[in-house]
């Protein structure tokens, strides 16, 4: 496998899906085991409901590279989910780039409280950006149907 080297200028930032790129996400999704078994009507719905899309596209293969996506009340909060980069793509700095973009978009820089889950050994990743797991007093609860 060749070592994949990251041209900022070259990919491209898509603010939407089109069919196809929503097909390549789904696949994304199918390899990680927190998105595994995700299907294109539920994925179709999710990005229906709004909030900021960040998909990065290698122009050249016209292939999905990378893709977050956010939920926001426009002041107090914003939660960041689906940050996903191709395995392929992996260390490359794309998952850097992402995240740069994720957090310098204008509908979610001035957001009090931008949120996202991740696996521990993602944490020392995410604090670069200023996120904390040291939140005295919150518990993570969950309901599920």
């Amino acid at each position: 496998m060749n070592k994949i080297t990251l041209d900022k200028s070259r990919l491209g930032l898509h603010r939407s899906l089109n069919d196809p790129q929503v097909d390549q996400l789904v696949e994304l999704f199918q390899q990680e085991w927190w998105t595994r078994g995700r299907t294109k009507v539920d994925v179709v719905n999710a990005l229906a409901s709004g909030g900021p899309v960040f998909a990065f596209v290698d122009p050249d293969a016209d292939e999905l590279v990378a893709f977050a996506r956010a939920i926001t009340d426009g002041v107090y909060k914003a939660m960041i989910f689906d940050i996903i980069v191709k395995s392929t793509w992996r260390n490359t700095g794309l998952g850097g780039l992402l995240m740069e973009t994720v957090m310098n978009d204008p509908a979610l820089i001035n957001i009090k409280h931008r949120e996202l889950y991740c696996l521990a050994e993602m944490v020392p990743f995410y604090q670069k950006w200023g996120f904390t797991d040291e939140l005295t007093g919150l518990h993570f609860m969950r309901k599920s149907v």
